[in-house]
C-alpha cells in the first residue's frame, strides 16, 4: 500500500525502509515497523505533513496516534497501551518540544473518534 524511508537532511535523500502503510483512510494512516528493523525507530524521522499516523506493534495493536503540523512536527499524541496519570488512553500534546511531554490529559470525543477509525483500519 506504501512505504516511507527516513529522510537524510544532510544529503537531501531518502534512505533506508523504516515504515510501511498497511491501510489508510483520508488523512490517517496505519503504519507498522519494517520487520528487518531491530529497534524502535520514531515516527518522527519519517513522516508527511498535516498527517496522522497509527502505529500498530507486531500484535496487531494500534500502540499510539502521532499527529504532525505543516512543519512536520509532532502536535499531539495519543497512547493507547499504557496509564499515563492514571488514563488510558491518554493525549500529550507538543507545544515545539523535541520529546515526549510529561504531561498528560484525557482524550476528546473527536481524538476518541479517530481511536475507533484506527482499530477498524488495522484489522
Amino acid at each position: 500500500m506504501g512505504s516511507f524511508r527516513s529522510y537524510n537532511e544532510q544529503t537531501g535523500t531518502f534512505e533506508k525502509l523504516i515504515y510501511s502503510t498497511v491501510a489508510r483512510e483520508g488523512d490517517l494512516k496505519v503504519v507498522v515497523l519494517n520487520a528487518t528493523e531491530n529497534q524502535i525507530k520514531p515516527i518522527e524521522l519519517a513522516n508527511s505533513a498535516n498527517s496522522i499516523y497509527a502505529i500498530k506493534n507486531d500484535k496487531g495493536k494500534i500502540t499510539s496516534i502521532n499527529f504532525f503540523g505543516e512543519d512536520k512536527h509532532k502536535t499531539k499524541q495519543i497512547d493507547l497501551q499504557h496509564k499515563h496519570q492514571g488514563m488510558i488512553p491518554h493525549t500529550h500534546e507538543f507545544h515545539g518540544e523535541k520529546y515526549h511531554p510529561s504531561s498528560a490529559r484525557p482524550c476528546t470525543p473527536e481524538e476518541l473518534a479517530i481511536i475507533a477509525r484506527a482499530k477498524e483500519l488495522a484489522q
